[in-house]
């Protein structure tokens, strides 16, 4: 929907059982709508439910409403079944790039995770949000999954019918304007692939995650949002393992296993590679009286035959 020169209302893209964004389909009782996607058209069909009942689509310039009205044969009078935009989060655009509007929090503009504010006002989101770290453009980006999103702005878009979503995955990284990727049709455990170039507008936090969305991080912030994701969801054990893995690693680097193996002279280096080390090192360290290295030092200090091997491997 318009309004004047400006976007006002935009519906997601159909997903093969509905609309991104739209309303529960479950909740529609009075119309069927089908995806028609071959190789010479694309286009929605709406289907009539119950054939006795009569509706039509509404455009209410006074509410600034899409509105489906059914006709009652009791009152003699065209009722409203369902319209859009329906809250605040339906608003074009209301919290930028990259920005994901949330109705139940406050502020309702929040930024995806991975993303920081552009501007410090609290109450300013037209210029959305940025990356917390920039993208490589190359091979080394990846793609963090975000569910129960509305769906972009389709506007600078393509989808490919025949493609599955590995197939995608590859396509979109190997093109440095694409950002997100998704399937096309979600029926019959997906298919279908959908990229979307440049920015991403005009999302919103839905109550259901029947579609996923891939968005492009740089490497970087791809470690690190995983990180985090694994510290919110795996288990303890998995926890453990993790911190075990890095901690004995961290362990090797600090008592110089690294420089016997490798024969590498410290004295060698000038003064920029001595403090490069000492901050990887200090970092190792640091990273091990944290809450997640709880697990390592714990598993260190209780391997002392573990410990004893790895110190007589240091020395030579």
């Amino acid at each position: 929907m318009w309004k004047g020169s400006n976007k006002f209302f935009r519906r997601g893209p159909g997903n093969g059982i509905t609309y991104s964004g739209a309303l529960d389909s479950s909740n529609n009782l009075i119309l069927e709508v089908n995806l028609i996607n071959n190789e010479d058209e694309l286009y929605y069909a709406f289907k009539m439910i119950d054939k006795s009942m009569f509706s039509m689509f509404v455009l209410n310039k006074t509410k600034s409403l899409l509105e489906l009205l059914t006709w009652s044969q009791t009152t003699q009078n065209w009722n409203v079944y369902s319209y859009v935009p329906r809250d605040q989060c339906d608003s074009y655009g209301l919290c930028g790039v990259y920005g994901n509007c949330i109705t139940t929090q406050l502020p309702i503009c929040q930024c995806l995770e991975g993303f920081k504010p552009k501007s410090t006002g609290y109450k300013d989101w037209s210029q959305g949000c940025m990356r917390n770290k920039a993208l490589n453009y190359s091979k080394l980006d990846g793609f963090i999954k975000f569910k129960g999103l509305k769906l972009p702005d389709a506007t600078n878009s393509s989808v490919n019918k025949s493609m599955n979503l590995e197939q995608c995955r590859v396509k979109c990284l190997e093109n440095t304007s694409c950002m997100a990727y998704s399937n096309l049709d979600i029926r019959g455990g997906g298919s279908g692939c959908a990229m979307w170039f440049g920015d991403l507008i005009d999302i919103k936090q839905l109550s259901n995650d029947v579609q996923d969305l891939f968005i492009r991080m740089s490497a970087s912030e791809l470690g690190f949002v995983r990180v985090v994701s694994f510290e919110k969801s795996a288990s303890k054990r998995s926890k453990k393992q993790l911190s075990v893995k890095i901690g004995v690693l961290g362990f090797l680097i600090c008592s110089g296993v690294l420089s016997s193996v490798l024969d590498f002279d410290f004295g060698s280096i000038d003064g920029f590679g001595k403090f490069s080390v000492a901050v990887l090192m200090s970092c190792v360290v640091a990273f091990l009286y944290t809450p997640a290295g709880k697990n390592a030092r714990s598993f260190w200090l209780g391997s002392d035959q573990l410990r004893s091997n790895l110190e007589i491997f240091s020395r030579g």
